[in-house]
């Protein structure tokens, strides 16, 4: 059955959560290496946005985020000034550099990475940990970043999962908040650490565990992108994502599916192949002559939907003439072709502070029962979705 297009304007466009983020980190660096010294004014917004390449409104929001930390103290009407600084991001301690578990005001956050280079944490991570210390701080705690690296086979990452959780039980170390990436045989672990530490994980639910939990809600999200498209006119909507069994791919695949359906129309669901293999069947459809292939690509995450975009290009289609095209995290800072991507912002920051304050009852009341709480991204249109060519 067809739809018609409703005649309501788009939500307006934002910029990149994570190139706040970027923004915020550059200048908290250089509050912490002394080039903006206590009681400085900092540079000027117009300044600051030619230094450091994005516009004025992302300058603003990274400085009300180190305004929130204590970094800088911006009045209203006021140039911001540098202020004491708070709370810096600690990587992995030493053995020796830990109080014991009694005095201890140091929480673990142990996350993985599937983008991390030389070093540095990739946007979800940071923007996570920064709500993690904006909470803690309160509380008079200190985070320490414990990055498992890049995911490797289920047996290797439940390892090295198992390695770091069991160093930090003899740290001294108050409580931890995980990130796991293993989507199995971590439950006997988990249910050890619960029971050893207070404990928070995030995105992956242990049922036997003495665990409380953030969640994040995908399929409603997904169905929502499914039905911008609809909205916006396409019927032949495409759905890539990676063949993978954990929860959070799983409910993505049901919001499309479900999007599809309420709307009458039929579901077309591509996987993406293995590492170094081609995409020969999501190239071979959209190959299709026009009026067969699909005019939109709802894509499982932002780096595939990346991918997909270069394929499309080199095959002489465009996003978002050609193809309408999203993903989902807002993990990318900016669009490495020619415009920003359609996506959802997953709420890293908010992530953070739930599971720190979270963690925070639970040392104050080890007894409060297991509590649950379910966070949805938000949809964030961008110039990468368009109605179809209609000749």
């Amino acid at each position: 059955m067809q739809q018609s297009t409703p005649t309501e304007q788009p939500p307006p466009l934002h910029p990149p959560a994570c190139a706040v983020v970027n923004v915020a980190n550059a200048l908290r660096d250089q509050i912490i290496s002394g080039n903006y010294k206590t009681g400085d004014w900092l540079p000027t917004e117009r300044a600051l946005a030619q230094n450091l390449g994005v516009n004025r409104q992302v300058i603003r929001k990274a400085i009300n985020r180190l305004a929130e930390s204590g970094f800088i103290i911006h009045r209203p009407n006021c140039r911001p000034i540098v202020g004491v600084t708070g709370l810096c991001p600690v990587r992995e301690p030493e053995r020796n550099k830990l109080p014991g578990a009694a005095s201890s005001n140091f929480i673990a956050l142990i996350m993985w990475s599937s983008d991390l280079a030389a070093g540095q944490a990739t946007a979800s991570q940071q923007q996570i940990f920064w709500g993690v210390n904006q909470a803690l701080a309160k509380a008079g705690h200190h985070a320490i970043l414990i990055d498992l690296g890049i995911p490797a086979s289920e047996a290797e990452n439940a390892a090295r999962e198992a390695g770091k959780l069991r160093y930090l039980f003899d740290l001294g170390i108050s409580g931890a908040i995980f990130y796991p990436g293993a989507t199995q045989s971590k439950s006997a672990l988990i249910r050890e650490a619960g029971d050893k530490i207070p404990f928070v994980t995030i995105d992956r639910h242990i049922e036997s565990a003495n665990a409380d939990f953030i969640d994040l809600d995908n399929r409603r999200p997904m169905c929502e992108i499914t039905n911008h498209l609809i909205a916006r006119g396409h019927r032949r909507i495409a759905y890539i994502t990676r063949n993978e069994s954990c929860r959070a791919v799983q409910d993505r695949i049901q919001g499309y599916i479900d999007g599809m359906r309420e709307a009458g129309l039929e579901d077309l669901v591509l996987s993406i192949p293995s590492c170094g293999q081609e995409w020969t069947a999501i190239d071979a459809v959209f190959q299709l002559p026009k009026g067969k292939r699909p005019t939109a690509a709802a894509v499982f995450n932002d780096r595939s939907a990346i991918e997909l975009w270069r394929r499309l290009e080199q095959s002489g289609l465009s996003v978002p003439e050609d193809v309408a095209l999203t993903g989902f995290g807002d993990s990318i800072p900016a669009a490495p072709l020619r415009i920003e991507l359609t996506t959802t912002e997953q709420p890293y920051e908010e992530m953070g502070r739930t599971a720190a304050d979270l963690l925070m009852r639970r040392l104050q009341k080890p007894s409060a029962p297991r509590k649950s709480v379910e966070l949805t991204p938000r949809l964030i249109v961008r110039e990468s979705c368009r109605a179809p060519d209609s000749s």
